[in-house]
């Protein structure tokens, strides 16, 4: 951390404090946009559309009004990004699933990417991964990454099992929100207790659940497809035993380790990218052999 965040953090750990000592309640609202602030790692990007894609208009009511689309005569892979990224972590995939077979697509959540605001909820964010879904209809293979988990995993089951797609891997998944939270909060700004209790009073608010509901192990109850999780064992952002509570909480997941490449790293890292395109392969094969006999 530079020395100018660093200053920067200490100086906003101060006035938290200090808001929580006054008026507690407003310390509790301006904490919880600290928390759904989706720009930290960079400004919004350049509007263009990548290379060999097309775009196409997200359904819906949500605030994700478009996706990118690399066209392809087969089903549909769908990629979904984490919190504070956006569509771009997740073109590492693109070539490998089109080489399966599959058109690929994948969007800016909102307050993401492209999509426009700075602050988000996991609602607003399973509301445009459910959109998405709907919207082309077809997908057969979902890979989320991180907090794209939970919303993918939710998303997936509002839409109810009939419409699952064959398959999902999830890399470096958080389980619950809850600890993400609890993290964030004892991590970034060391926040008096009556401070992040007004967080989750705040965001039950604004998400129309409490903040337990964002929870893989409960929203994935019933996930009957199969699950390829992979995790660093030492992630620094996201601690293994999560991965761990995913992978046994749904019904046919499988779990696999990819040390030492972190928590944005094991996006773009090679092996993780064949044991997910191997996984894929070998569900869709044997999924098309049975829909031929």
């Amino acid at each position: 951390m530079s020395a100018g965040a660093a200053l920067k953090l200490r100086a906003m750990r101060v006035a938290y404090r200090a808001l929580n000592a006054v008026v507690p309640s407003v310390a509790g609202r301006l904490a919880t946009d600290a928390f759904g602030y989706t720009r930290a790692l960079a400004n919004a990007p350049e509007d263009r559309t990548p290379l060999g894609a097309q775009r196409f208009r997200v359904a819906g009511h949500s605030e994700t009004q478009e996706g990118y689309v690399w066209k392809g005569a087969g089903a549909t892979a769908l990629l979904v990004h984490g919190w504070a990224s956006d569509s771009s972590s997740m073109y590492g995939f693109v070539r490998p699933l089109r080489s399966l077979g599959f058109q690929v697509a994948t969007f800016d959540a909102p307050a993401h990417g492209i999509s426009k605001g700075k602050t988000t909820t996991m609602t607003r964010f399973t509301h445009a991964v459910k959109d998405v879904l709907d919207t082309l209809g077809d997908v057969e293979v979902i890979v989320a990454h991180s907090l794209g988990s939970i919303a993918t995993v939710a998303a997936v089951m509002e839409r109810g099992l009939a419409r699952a797609p064959r398959c999902i891997v999830l890399i470096a998944p958080t389980c619950t929100l809850t600890e993400v939270l609890e993290r964030w909060s004892a991590s970034h700004f060391a926040l008096p207790r009556r401070v992040v209790d007004g967080i989750f009073a705040e965001l039950h608010k604004r998400n129309g659940v409490p903040v337990s509901h964002w929870n893989i192990v409960t929203l994935g109850k019933g996930l009957d497809v199969p699950v390829l999780v992979i995790h660093d064992p030492g992630d620094p952002v996201v601690p293994f035993c999560e991965a761990e509570r995913v992978a046994a909480s749904l019904p046919r997941a499988t779990l696999e380790k990819a040390p030492r490449l972190g928590h944005v790293r094991i996006l773009s890292a090679l092996d993780v990218n064949n044991r997910v395109t191997e996984f894929i392969s070998a569900r869709a094969f044997s999924l098309r052999l049975k829909e031929l006999a």
